[in-house]
């Protein structure tokens, strides 16, 4: 009950405002009475004073109902543009290059269709996580995707799209920033990193950091199948990913995890 007085407060307010007006045009007009004289004129105005408030009243409320439609028809739009640039943009050619792989027969195409999977995946992540306006070349996000290698002690880049500086080219999973990926990779938790709550972590192969704020995410080959490497989505300014990039971000290991299982 609370919560509902807290939520609507101004429609009420409003309301009870209206029926106050309301009551006060009653008295106002009862109380003037048929006599003429000084009291009867201005209880009459005072009448026509509150009748004309409740049908400000109603204005201000008419307008409140208005302003709210049209920030919802905004909303409305807004959440068309982002699922038709998610469905089109991004999952339709990643689900077609996915068909393509199904349909591979041989070793080396199915080898060629899996990078096509990777570099779409990675574009689509750049794409998706870069800040609207940005210069994608040296403002907009950056996806790498770093595979295990053969002895499953170190992470090797395979492929990136985005920001054109390079990221660093492999990390030591027995030291140093490469037991921050090992734990990632153990765990399967994805980290956020948006460079105002919390410090980076992992370093690139430049001699300053290039970014602010960082995704990394597991990918695995199958729900129970073996662990494939790590996607890392980041960005140059602080604050640019959010818990919906790290969720998309998700989806995409998942796909390319998904690729990996058909090989």
């Amino acid at each position: 009950m609370l919560s509902f007085f807290r939520q609507h407060r101004s429609v009420i307010f409003f309301t009870l405002l209206g029926c106050v007006f309301s009551g006060l045009a009653f008295y106002a007009q009862f109380a003037a009475g048929d006599k003429p004289g000084g009291h009867r004129s201005m209880m009459m105005w005072a009448g026509t004073l509150s009748t004309s408030g409740v049908i400000a009243i109603g204005a201000v409320q008419a307008i409140r109902v208005e302003r709210r439609n049209s920030q919802l028809l905004a909303l409305s739009v807004d959440y068309q543009a982002k699922l038709h640039e998610v469905l089109d943009v991004a999952l339709r050619p990643l689900s077609r290059t996915l068909a393509e792989l199904s349909a591979a027969t041989t070793a080396a195409e199915k080898t060629q269709k899996l990078g096509s999977v990777h570099a779409t995946a990675l574009f689509v992540a750049a794409a998706h996580a870069s800040r609207p306006g940005a210069h994608p070349v040296t403002e907009g996000a950056r996806a790498s995707l770093y595979l295990l290698d053969s002895t499953g002690s170190r992470l090797n880049l395979e492929d990136c799209r985005g920001r054109t500086n390079s990221p660093r080219a492999s990390f030591d999973l027995a030291a140093g920033d490469g037991l921050y990926m090992k734990k990632t990779l153990d765990d399967g938790i994805p980290v956020l990193l948006d460079g105002k709550t919390s410090l980076k972590r992992f370093s690139t192969s430049q001699p300053s950091y290039d970014y602010e704020s960082i995704i990394v995410t597991r990918i695995q080959a199958g729900v129970s199948g073996p662990q494939v490497g790590l996607l890392c989505i980041d960005s140059p300014k602080p604050q640019d990913l959010n818990e919906a990039h790290r969720a998309f971000a998700e989806v995409l290991a998942n796909i390319i995890g998904a690729a990996h299982a058909q090989t």
